[in-house]
C-alpha cells in the first residue's frame, strides 16, 4: 500500500487547477470587460471654448454620444469647433464663427480618435476619443 502525504496531493491538485483555468480567462470575461469600459464613457459631454483654447486637451464620449461646446461669456474673439481628422469615412463638420454665450453640438457616430481645432486660432486644439 502506497501512502501519500496529503499536502503533496493538495499541492498537485491546486497547480493543475491554476494551469487549466487562469483567473479571468475566457471569451466571456473579455467581452464583459470591454462592454463595461465602453459604458463608462459618458453619452453627453459639455466642453467650454475659451480664448486660450478648449476646456481640456482631451475629451472622451461614448459612440453615439454628443459633445456640446459652450462659448465662455468672457470671450474677446470669435471661435469655431472644426474637424481636422477622425476615423475613415467621418464627414467634415464645423461650427460657424461664434462668440460669447453661443453653443454647438455634434453627435459622434463612429468610434475612434478625432482632432478638432479653431479655424481662427489654429493652436487651439482638442483630442476626442469615442468609445
Amino acid at each position: 500500500m502506497i501512502r501519500r502525504r496529503p499536502t503533496l496531493v493538495v499541492l498537485v491538485a491546486l497547480t493543475a487547477l491554476a494551469v487549466a483555468a487562469p483567473v479571468g480567462a475566457g471569451h466571456a470575461a473579455g467581452t464583459v470587460g470591454a462592454a463595461a469600459k465602453a459604458k463608462r464613457a459618458p453619452l453627453k459631454v459639455t466642453a467650454n471654448v475659451y480664448d486660450s483654447g478648449f476646456t481640456a486637451p482631451t475629451v472622451t464620449v461614448r459612440k453615439g454620444g454628443t459633445i456640446k461646446w459652450l462659448w465662455d461669456s468672457s470671450l474677446i474673439d470669435l471661435h469655431t469647433v472644426t474637424f481636422i481628422r477622425g476615423p475613415r469615412g467621418t464627414k467634415y463638420f464645423s461650427s460657424r464663427s461664434l462668440g460669447p454665450g453661443a453653443s454647438y453640438s455634434y453627435k459622434f457616430k463612429k468610434a475612434g480618435k478625432y482632432m478638432i481645432y479653431c479655424k481662427l486660432h489654429a493652436g487651439n486644439t482638442q483630442k476626442i476619443t469615442v468609445k
